[in-house]
């Protein structure tokens, strides 16, 4: 009995002391420079922060067919749908009503195209063409929004890279650049991409770019940020606006004139239409958190879509 005694002291103690030493969650709502395939899960899943704790599997299948007018969307790790609309961001959390003005945006930014999640800085980045700027949106109840990108040209299609930088194209700039940590703005393309738009690394490692206007994606090499070698992916996808990745590498594009969602294999063949009559159909990404990670939300000129997909999606950083 003692050892028992002594051995569940010591557990508190340690569990005390571990919790004693844990740095405090940041909640700074400064937006300049700072140094800084899923499990599926039958259990609960707690809706807590969008930027905490590992990815996981629930079983929540939203009807978002009253969210329209989307450009851009994101899911973050917990399963909060964040979409884009007129001069705001939305936002969907699990088992709960759609928030339509979450994020109100500053002046008249009109619709938000791209936005993706930077977890380890508790922030969205939301690219607004109509004011050239891209904006980062604080994870609370009641976000602050500053500019963080103040000249951005076009932004279209935003991601983050393996290397925690914000990648984001330009549509009327036809390139894309590299935003690090330190918001040093830097080209990655070293020629124009007409029309450039959604923007995804794939599980190769590469950078793949829609090409709008010449209805192709492209892959690029990056050593350091900056393209190194470039060469075209898929052919005769239509408008393609947005782009995700499938667990087995697999290329899921929107085709935004056509209202399709499109599967390619990882080497670019086997093109196929997997849904049609998507209005406008934009960006798009899985479900994750409280949601099926085998559902696939797709943004829309009329109502939102989530899709039944047969897989589930490729490992991103902003949902784990």
């Amino acid at each position: 009995m003692t050892h028992l005694r002594w051995g569940a002291l010591a557990v508190l103690l340690g569990f005390a002391l571990g919790c004693s030493s844990e740095p405090a969650p940041s909640n700074s709502t400064d937006a300049g420079p700072s140094d800084t395939g899923s499990v599926t899960d039958t259990g609960p899943v707690d809706a807590g922060p969008a930027d905490a704790g590992p990815s996981r599997c629930g079983s929540e299948t939203p009807d978002v067919s009253a969210i329209r007018r989307t450009e851009g969307l994101v899911v973050g790790r917990d399963g909060t749908l964040y979409y884009s609309q007129a001069n705001a961001v939305g936002r969907l959390r699990p088992g709960m009503e759609p928030e339509a003005r979450w994020a109100v945006l500053p002046g008249s930014t009109g619709t938000v195209w791209g936005m993706v999640i930077d977890p380890s800085r508790s922030r969205l980045y939301v690219g607004s063409p109509s004011a050239g700027r891209i904006f980062a949106v604080t994870l609370e109840d009641t976000p602050t929004v500053t500019t963080y990108v103040p000249s951005a040209g076009q932004p279209n299609g935003l991601t983050l890279g393996p290397d925690g930088a914000l990648y984001y194209s330009d549509f009327g700039g036809n390139q894309v650049y590299r935003v690090p940590p330190d918001g040093m703005r830097a080209a990655v393309t070293t020629s124009a991409i007409a029309q450039a738009n959604g923007v995804a690394f794939g599980p190769d490692g590469n950078l793949y770019v829609c090409s709008y206007g010449a209805g192709t994606v492209l892959r690029l090499t990056l050593t350091d940020g900056a393209e190194t070698a470039r060469a075209v992916a898929v052919r005769g996808v239509g408008s393609p606006d947005g782009i995700a990745f499938d667990s087995m590498g697999r290329m899921l594009i929107t085709d935004n004139g056509m209202g399709r969602l499109l599967r390619a294999d990882a080497d670019g063949s086997n093109v196929m239409t997997l849904r049609s009559g998507i209005s406008s159909a934009a960006s798009l990404d899985f479900g994750v958190g409280a949601l099926r990670c085998s559902d696939l939300f797709i943004a829309s000129g009329g109502a939102m879509v989530r899709y039944e997909y047969d897989g589930m999606g490729a490992t991103v950083p902003w949902q784990n």
